[in-house]
């Protein structure tokens, strides 16, 4: 084994045992209430939830999970106060003055920099990106998978994000000929001493794509707190996960790296399993969303009088590739008709899908939206079940009331 890839392996498991001690922390599943007051050096729950929209959702406290439901998620560009809320572990009240980022590993030279120096050494990208819990959706699941229990419509968005390619860094640092996979750890604490740190890593393919960022604002601000500050990797189009936050080391790998949010957590079949078994061995990590799309208005049950035409407008991704058509019905999925989009902004932008429809009764109807992508894949009726409820990309149905 290579001598940095052993200093690094040998420093995770100093950091956090990542093994049986945070086993109970690492499923992307809801903590117990917590009873005590937070560690000295992080940011409670309830000021963090100062900072969000009142219509913000909380699925867990501790870990602190929430999101929006997708009527209000009517925005080309998801505000801050709107993005989804996913902790592993705490939340950190890091320095920026203080921080640093540090690149090492399968690397010719070692490279450490300021947020400042960040900013001045390297081009600045702005990007527009989806980012998305890989349990959005979890609860859609029959049977019931375990974890955070997101809504069908909650758990992701789409903000613009500031910062440098991760290309230009491993560049600037050197690869060796044996790089493989870039590894991200966060400073988020966990409660016990002997919570393991939060390591991901992701193929170098993904690391050298031109929007894979180091980044330090989201929406033009910098970071809220609860979202990385002062920096985060933005992997876009992929699992949320991969998108550490409160980075402070970059570790190039000559493999996947192994450890508990990737061995323990994050993973799904490699191939359909029967619903309700467990994760078969041959499991693999969770890497980008299959397509998917939210109906954002109308909200559920809005009512609407007489025959005037109704808008629908809604929001259609995919985690690599892009959306090439999105589709309605108002039959209860019978027959389709296309919704017009609106013309592709950056690669890993959602896109704004719009309808028009004309009342021909009074009464209950309902619409349903399905997206098409660049390799032929349509959103399913129900998407295959897995043990951990990722990737839920099944039919959104939402249902108003005509009135005479």
């Amino acid at each position: 084994m290579d001598q940095s890839r052993r200093k690094f392996l040998e420093g995770a498991a100093g950091l956090g045992a990542l093994a049986l001690a945070g086993g109970a922390l690492a499923q992307d599943k809801p903590a117990a209430k917590p009873d005590s007051a937070p560690p000295p050096g992080t940011i409670p729950n309830e000021v963090v939830k100062r900072e969000k929209n009142p219509a913000m959702e909380y699925h867990s406290e501790r870990p602190l999970t929430g999101s929006v439901p997708a009527h209000h998620h009517d925005f080309d560009v998801t505000p801050n106060d709107r993005m989804f809320i996913r902790n592993n572990l705490l939340t950190p009240d890091l320095d920026a003055a203080q921080h640093r980022l540090t690149i090492r590993g399968l690397v010719d030279r070692e490279l450490s920099f300021s947020v400042e120096e960040l900013k001045k050494a390297f081009p600045v990208i702005t990007t527009q990106a989806m980012l998305e819990c890989a349990g959005s959706g979890r609860t859609a699941f029959v049977p019931r998978a375990s974890g955070t229990t997101w809504s069908p419509t909650g758990g992701m968005g789409c903000p613009m994000w500031t910062g440098v390619r991760l290309a230009d860094l491993l560049r600037a640092a050197g690869l060796k000929a044996n790089a493989a996979h870039v590894a991200g750890q966060g400073g988020d604490p966990g409660i016990v001493p002997t919570a393991p740190p939060v390591i991901r890593s992701i193929p170098m393919r993904k690391a050298m794509e031109e929007h894979t960022l180091v980044a330090w604002e989201m929406n033009g601000t910098p970071l809220p707190k609860v979202h990385g500050f002062p920096l985060r990797l933005v992997v876009p189009g992929w699992v949320g996960s991969a998108s550490i936050k409160w980075l402070h080391t970059l570790s190039v790998l000559d493999a996947p790296f192994k450890g508990t949010y990737m061995d323990d957590s994050y993973r799904i079949p490699r191939y359909p399993v029967e619903p309700g078994t467990r994760m078969p061995p041959d499991a693999v990590s969770t890497e980008d969303w299959p397509v998917k799309s939210i109906i954002t208005y109308p909200a559920p049950n809005a009512r609407f009088k007489g025959s005037a035409p109704i808008p629908v407008r809604g929001r259609a991704w995919v985690g690599e590739g892009h959306v090439t058509r999105v589709e309605i019905s108002v039959d209860e999925g019978k027959t389709w008709q296309r919704a017009r989009l609106a013309p592709r902004g950056d690669k890993y932008a959602w896109r704004t899908f719009t309808f028009e429809y004309q009342p021909e009764r009074f009464g209950y109807v309902t619409f349903l939206a399905r997206a098409w992508d660049d390799r032929g894949n349509v959103q399913p009726i129900v998407p295959p079940w897995n043990p951990l409820g990722y990737f839920w990309n099944g039919i959104h149905r939402v249902g108003v009331i005509v009135e005479a």
